[in-house]
């Protein structure tokens, strides 16, 4: 089992040098939490959470995604695509919006001010992937707010329809702007999916309305999916709000992990939002949204499940973490990159990983390894290692040495195509 290098844990690795290399990392962790993250004006809250993961997997919860993603009854198949990524496109008209939500992404997004005032065109950026011979399963639009180009958001429905059949389509709304006329047109477009985006500060007027317009697509679209982010405090509401769903039939909701996007810190500041610790499993520069999960989102979250599992809802409730999103990324980075016998990619977590050991270890693992024949290992002076696959991992059994396991992501710099160390664990 691999265990995470804390401080509290760090002084029960006895090799000086394994010591040495893992206090480098909780260096850079400490400083990037210090001086980088809390820069963006939100404090962190070390508390630990009334609920956890296993407590809500023994209501029957299932697990996915090494426990990032959690569901009850039902998930969309785009949500299980999402996981790698793979043959699946999400895709906007621009990032014009009617709303002003505090916690919006779009401000991080690539060409946000390009895209704020000028409109991007989908369909010919499909078509010249469908000509460079890509395929796809999933296709979904997003924005901003695709329905403030309705006519638009129909033209690519049709497009997707007439030369990729068989791909589950579906888009992205806040719903207001849905009307049986637009609902009749993505039907004849075959849309499988539409996900409603209910905002908990609207009126009650504004989310009866929704609630409305979530049964009218019931009978235009095959799936009607609710996906919000779930903000600490809204505990009761949104209990409420899963009720609802499940009266209007609904086929499931994504409880969002509520994340701070960097920006924007005087309105977390005022409604006493703080920042979740620690912010990543994996220290990165994950690109996905650009966001950093706000403390007690995960909890309630997980709360949620509990209740509709209590409950016994039928309507499909499933957890995202901001941790299942950056997935995706590292599958796609990491993936198709050509790796030295050195290392391998791991179909967990999708990061790639090699062992190493250090100091008097090396001459034990050395010995081990030469004894079998094999000869992929490198030694590193400036750091007393020596580096090897985890697949040679099974010939130490018999040994005591500590093992640290190291993740690396695959970045392309200048030219050239390097692996990144991000991680290190120990065994």
């Amino acid at each position: 089992m691999y265990k995470t290098i804390t401080k509290e844990n760090i002084n029960e690795i006895t090799n000086s040098s394994f010591h040495s290399y893992a206090t480098r990392y909780l260096d850079i962790e400490d400083r990037t939490n210090r001086i980088i993250i809390e820069s963006f004006g939100l404090p962190f809250n070390k508390e630990e959470s009334r609920m956890t993961k296993e407590d809500v997997l023994k209501e029957g919860i299932l697990s996915r995604n090494e426990k990032k993603s959690l569901y009850l009854n039902w998930i969309s198949p785009a949500c299980r695509a999402c996981k790698t990524g793979e043959k699946s496109l999400t895709s906007f008209i621009s990032f014009k919006c009617h709303k002003d939500c505090y916690f919006c992404f779009n401000p991080n997004q690539e060409n946000y001010s390009v895209f704020s005032i000028k409109d991007h065109d989908p369909i010919t950026n499909l078509n010249q992937r469908i000509q460079r011979g890509e395929k796809f399963d999933h296709i979904a639009l997003t924005g901003g707010e695709p329905l403030l180009h309705a006519k638009k958001v129909v033209e690519f429905f049709q497009f997707v329809e007439e030369k990729l059949k068989n791909t589950y389509t579906r888009l992205y709304t806040a719903g207001d702007l849905l009307t049986p006329e637009i609902l009749s047109t993505l039907k004849e477009a075959h849309l499988n999916e539409i996900r409603f985006s209910i905002k908990q500060e609207e009126t009650m007027e504004q989310m009866t309305h929704l609630f409305q317009l979530m049964k009218l697509a019931k009978e235009y679209i095959p799936f009607v999916v609710v996906e919000m982010p779930i903000i600490p405090g809204t505990l009761v509401q949104m209990k409420s709000i899963l009720h609802t769903l499940e009266e209007i039939g609904v086929n499931g909701i994504n409880l969002l992990e509520f994340c701070f996007p960097m920006n924007n810190a005087e309105a977390f500041k005022e409604r006493g939002f703080e920042l979740k610790f620690p912010p990543f499993e994996t220290y990165y520069n994950y690109w996905y949204a650009g966001g950093l999960a706000v403390h007690q989102s995960e909890e309630e979250c997980l709360e949620l499940l509990k209740y509709a599992s209590e409950q016994s809802l039928k309507l499909g409730v499933h957890y995202c973490s901001l941790e299942n999103k950056h997935t995706g990324q590292l599958y796609q980075q990491n993936k198709n990159v050509r790796l030295s016998k050195l290392y391998s990619f791991s179909g967990k977590d999708f990061f790639i990983k090699s062992a190493k050991v250090f100091g008097d270890d090396k001459n034990i693992v050395l010995k081990q390894l030469k004894k079998q024949g094999l000869s992929n290992f490198e030694l590193d002076e400036d750091h007393d290692s020596l580096q090897f696959p985890i697949s040679s991992m099974k010939y130490l059994k018999n040994t005591t040495v500590d093992i640290a396991i190291c993740s690396y992501v695959a970045e392309i710099r200048g030219n050239e195509e390097v692996l990144r160390e991000v991680k290190v664990e120990w065994t």
